[in-house]
């Protein structure tokens, strides 16, 4: 074989071969170095791709189609299981080594949305190892998640919180606080408001558009992520009482003037809130919303619609948990009870 190597005018050795329909070139300063480079990538054909190898070919193909919201947790699951899985053949990994990740992730007290998450990207990237590196088996699709994991909790801001927001209503930062609590919109719904999606005669406030700051200081406009986010909720008139006196001109953002809020300026807002004794986040002040609907007696369809959930099931999640909370408001007060 080394008689037919050819010599590179730079003076390395060079043998091309045709390997699994692939033209793949090894080049060396001696033929003995080519050989052993040949021997190496057979042995690596042989075993086939690397976790990380196809791990990174995976997330160059679906980072693209990720939103700016999820693409993080995408990559933080990924960069998890490399981290595991990195150095190992994919079609060497075994269900009962899927399982063992899992239980490992559990044990670290990860809830149940957290350790489901980074199912799915496992999955996704050992069926694409299938897809594209003709693995035969896809050994994540084998295995179920650990029982019993911890469901993630909402927190409820505490109700002396909430009457210090209410007293702030008068000031920029407490008006932005009172919004998302009496509007029940998520951050990025909020921040894309304009003034022409405001409608004090109709009562409502008509959700079109999301913010996304997808790592950048100025957001980028985007559709909701599923039909069920273009909604229109309620324009309560103890919000209209606040906000209306601040209405500008209807193209304009609600939170930005011109241009909707930046991230720097969201943040700003957030440490001064902080400062303030606030140290509450949109998530909870939509749960605080969600609070509201369900003391309202609001049925969980219509509060499905108000919340923009996707899912009835989401709704029924967190109307479940509320319901628990007021059963052991009850229990104390009657353990309570002096009779």
């Amino acid at each position: 074989m080394a008689e037919k190597m050819y010599r590179r005018p730079d003076g390395l050795y060079e043998k091309i071969l045709i390997i699994n329909g692939r033209r793949v070139a090894f080049r060396a300063k001696s033929t003995r170095e080519v050989l052993r480079k040949i021997a190496a990538y057979r042995e690596k054909e042989d075993t086939g791709p690397t976790f990380e190898t196809v791990a990174d070919a995976w997330w160059e193909d679906k980072e693209p189609r990720l939103s700016p919201n999820t693409a993080p947790n995408y990559k933080l699951a990924m960069r998890r299981a490399v981290e595991r899985f990195g150095p190992e053949p994919v079609k060497e990994i075994t269900p009962v080594a899927v399982k063992a990740y899992l239980e490992y992730l559990a044990h670290r007290g990860y809830a149940r949305r957290t350790v489901n998450q980074h199912f799915v990207v496992l999955r996704e990237i050992c069926a694409f190892a299938c897809e594209r590196y003709n693995v035969m088996q896809n050994a994540a699709a084998l295995v179920k998640l650990p029982d019993k994991l911890p469901q993630a909790r909402r927190k409820m801001p505490a109700p002396a919180q909430i009457e210090a927001i209410k007293a702030l209503a008068d000031t920029p930062d407490g008006l932005f606080l009172n919004f998302l609590m009496y509007s029940g919109l998520r951050l990025g719904e909020a921040l894309a408001l304009r003034w022409e999606d405001v409608d004090p005669a109709g009562e409502t406030i008509r959700v079109r558009r999301s913010l996304y700051f997808a790592g950048r200081n100025q957001g980028e406009l985007k559709e909701p992520k599923s039909e069920a986010g273009r909604r229109s909720v309620i324009y309560l008139k103890r919000l209209q009482a606040m906000l209306e006196p601040h209405r500008g001109p209807a193209g304009a953002f609600v939170f930005g003037g011109e241009q909707p809020m930046s991230k720097k300026a969201y943040y700003c807002l957030l440490d001064r809130c902080r400062r303030a004794g606030l140290d509450v986040t949109p998530h909870q002040l939509r749960h605080a919303y969600a609070t509201l609907l369900f003391e309202a007696g609001i049925p969980e369809k219509t509060a499905q619609g108000l919340l923009g959930h996707a899912q009835i099931s989401t709704t029924m999640d967190v109307y479940a948990e509320l319901r628990e909370k007021k059963l052991m408001e009850a229990a104390q007060a009657l353990n309570a009870a002096d009779f």
